[in-house]
């Protein structure tokens, strides 16, 4: 059959087209691999990955066995750079500081916080110490809740008669008297590592005391587009997830995403405060941008949404159980001593590596509260 020359057109246009589509793979694949294998940077408790092109992300060790240090994202211009959350300690924030430095010599224009907790947000100080002019950013009422909490949470720990300093004070007089809290005798590796504990409460304790709460000012509601020196910058504020404010950040181009705390793998999510109804719909929501390389708040650089999946059937399944006891009349104590999550738990691996009883139970028994109050319209 002869082809129309329409068809033969249509045709040519379909060959360029797969022809087009087959290098921008190939052209993707390159850059992909062109990226440095491991990191870029390190010191003894942090590790500066490259995950896109003039983008990178550092993540870090616990500050203590109690506290962590939320992953820090660095996005370079081409003069200035755009930070993403700034850690616990502003010790671990200088630190940062000379990790970006072995890979750019740019300063900071942007600090950006992603929510209010101040593992992301109390190292501000070490960035405008180093960079005068840094602008500090965040949503509207993240700002107020950073000013008010980190406000409180130095000077409540750091306070003569304080439980962490009461705390402090028993690690130490077990490690001097040689045996632990049940009496059982130190091992050289048990007093090596409680010496290690006891070194970074003190640390801590000297950060704390000294902390200089910044309020962001360059503020913003629900969405805020940066055009960032050749680079788009979308922030949008999510509302209540995992705090009452979250916010993300996202490069279409790189198709780079920074979700905070929305998403954590450390290797149990945090669930301590959150409001579950509302996270499910924003984890939903998430999982419809076109991301290949997605940094949680805590845990490894991630490039699918396979783990936001499995956390949002963690919360979907939580909602519906507690739910169901919350109809057979259970109080709240109940709930939190029958709720089973583990079928869930099994099937993500992250969740078995490394956890212990004890903190799977917390991880429920935490979530199973907020979830009965939210169900029952509580919060």
């Amino acid at each position: 059959m002869k082809q129309s020359s329409s068809l033969l057109a249509l045709l040519a246009i379909l060959s360029c087209s797969a022809c087009a589509t087959q290098h921008h793979g190939r052209l993707e694949r390159k850059a992909a691999s062109a990226l440095p294998a491991g990191p870029v940077a390190r010191d003894e408790t942090a590790r500066m990955e490259q995950v896109a092109d003039g983008v990178y992300v550092i993540v870090h060790d616990n500050a203590t066995d109690e506290w962590p240090h939320g992953n820090t994202g660095v996005i370079v211009g081409r003069e200035t750079l755009f930070v993403v959350d700034s850690t616990y300690l502003p010790s671990r924030a200088k630190a940062d500081i000379a990790l970006i430095r072995q890979v750019t010599n740019k300063p900071v224009r942007y600090l950006m916080t992603t929510h209010w907790h101040f593992d992301h947000n109390n190292g501000a100080s070490a960035y405008r110490d180093a960079f005068p002019n840094v602008e500090l950013v965040a949503e509207r009422n993240t700002a107020r809740w950073i000013d008010l909490n980190a406000t409180y949470w130095s000077k409540m720990s750091t306070a003569p008669q304080s439980t962490r300093r009461a705390a402090l004070t028993a690690l130490e007089t077990t490690l001097a008297a040689g045996v632990d809290e049940k009496g059982t005798a130190f091992s050289d590796t048990d007093r090596e590592a409680r010496a290690h504990v006891i070194a970074q409460r003190k640390a801590e304790l000297d950060d704390l005391a000294s902390l200089v709460v910044l309020t962001p000012t360059k503020l913003f509601d629900e969405r805020l587009d940066l055009d960032f020196e050749g680079r788009r910058i979308e922030l949008v504020n999510w509302g209540p997830a995992n705090s009452p404010d979250d916010s993300t950040i996202y490069l279409p181009k790189e198709r780079v995403l920074f979700l905070g705390d929305i998403l954590v793998q450390s290797p149990l999510p945090f669930v301590g405060a959150c409001w579950p109804i509302q996270w499910v719909d924003v984890l939903a929501k998430l999982e419809q941008i076109p991301a290949d390389v997605i940094v949680p708040g805590h845990g490894p650089v991630l490039h699918d949404f396979e783990y936001a999946r499995a956390f949002r059937e963690f919360l979907e399944t939580t909602l519906v159980r507690v739910e169901a006891l919350a109809r057979e009349g259970k109080t709240l104590d109940e709930v939190k001593a029958t709720l089973d999550l583990s079928d869930v738990r099994a099937r993500v691996p992250a969740w078995n590596v490394d956890v212990t009883a004890d903190d799977w139970t917390y991880t429920v028994t935490t979530l199973a509260e907020r979830a009965w109050r939210a169900v029952r319209g509580q919060g």
